[in-house]
């Protein structure tokens, strides 16, 4: 049932993604309406000359002989003035219009990735359960990697052009509009009424607590996940604008940085109030009392949780309690870190 419903996911998220592509061509068309009408127009008045000075017998051979000066075809040069004034004006006016309408096509059309400011509000409006992340420094493209492994929806705003993570988020599949995530309409144009959430990672904690505020203020209900370095006013303004997570990232390494000084083979940890629970890779050896006991006995022995097992074709992230544990096959553990002493003889 979950696969099928993240295979319905997808395919609406490609079927969205073509609707916007549709857009986006029919908008690049768009862009050549006005030198279509000029052109229409210097056809029109050239044809008006060409028959008021008598340099074609009807209007028919009017019209086709100043859409020949507008094509390029110079033909014979007429005798009256006027006509020699059209018949050399008008091949340029058409080269021109014609110029501007195929580069700016060309660009509109087909390059979507040297029109972003078009393209990615457009293919945002016709998106649904996506994440806006704003802010690509070191934290938000972390935050990024781990959406994109989850094969969400991401679209982020970013403010410096050239920040480092710009063009690696672009190549992993990201949209990313470079702005101001505090001006509203930059929200707004990330369709912020149909996200699943925004999370907010810039390096600024008093511009992530400015954005959070006018995301409240123009949607009550979309849920927030907003960084901050400092965790009281992480606390605080959580209960204080209905902030869903408000997060300090420096709370949050501090264990991890401590426990990976005492013990090299920590590779996570988790908080439950007063208690620290750690996660501990393992590589037990032929000596370990864990090779030879299935997870089951783990689990029933030694009043820990298994939480990953290795296997030859990658991490299996729910053993089954019948698993062995083999020599040579990783393991990882989950147990309060006061007990991680205890496990020094498991490897």
């Amino acid at each position: 049932m979950g696969a099928r419903r993240f295979d319905r996911r997808r395919i609406e998220r490609r079927l969205r993604g073509a609707l916007a592509e549709a857009r986006f061509f029919l908008f690049g068309f768009r862009v050549v309406v006005r030198p279509a009408l000029a052109l229409l127009v210097a056809a029109v008045a050239g044809t008006l000359v060409l028959r008021h000075v008598g340099a074609a017998p009807s209007w028919r051979r009017s019209a086709y002989a100043a859409y020949g000066m507008l094509m390029g075809s110079l033909g014979e040069l007429p005798r009256q003035p006027a006509a020699q004034l059209v018949a050399v004006v008008l091949p340029v006016v058409g080269l021109l219009f014609v110029a501007e309408g195929v580069v700016k096509l060309g660009i509109s059309a087909f390059r979507k990735a040297d029109n972003p400011l078009v393209w990615i509000p457009m293919l945002a409006s016709t998106s649904r359960k996506h994440i806006i992340l704003c802010g690509l420094g070191t934290v938000g493209y972390r935050v990024l990697e781990e959406l994109l492994a989850l094969d969400e929806q991401v679209f982020v705003i970013e403010r410096n052009p050239t920040a480092e993570f710009v063009s690696l988020a672009r190549s992993k599949g990201a949209e990313v509009l470079i702005g101001d995530a505090r001006a509203e309409d930059q929200l707004r144009l990330m369709n912020l009424d149909k996200a699943r959430a925004i999370i907010i990672a810039t390096n600024d904690d008093l511009a992530n607590l400015e954005i959070a505020m006018d995301v409240r203020e123009m949607h009550a209900h979309i849920p927030i996940v907003l960084r901050l370095f400092d965790q009281r006013l992480a606390d605080k303004v959580g209960h204080v604008i209905g902030i869903e997570l408000s997060v300090s990232t420096s709370k949050l390494a501090a264990p991890l940085f401590a426990c990976a000084a005492l013990d090299k083979r920590v590779v996570g940890t988790h908080r439950l109030g007063e208690i620290l629970l750690v996660v501990l890779q393992l590589d037990p050896g032929p000596g370990s009392p864990l090779v030879g006991c299935s997870v089951g006995d783990v689990v029933t022995r030694h009043a820990i949780t298994v939480v990953a097992l290795e296997t030859a074709a990658g991490w299996d992230a729910h053993p089954a309690p019948t698993r062995t544990i083999m020599p040579g096959r990783k393991l990882q553990i989950l147990l309060p870190g006061g007990r991680v002493h205890e496990t020094v003889t498991w490897g």
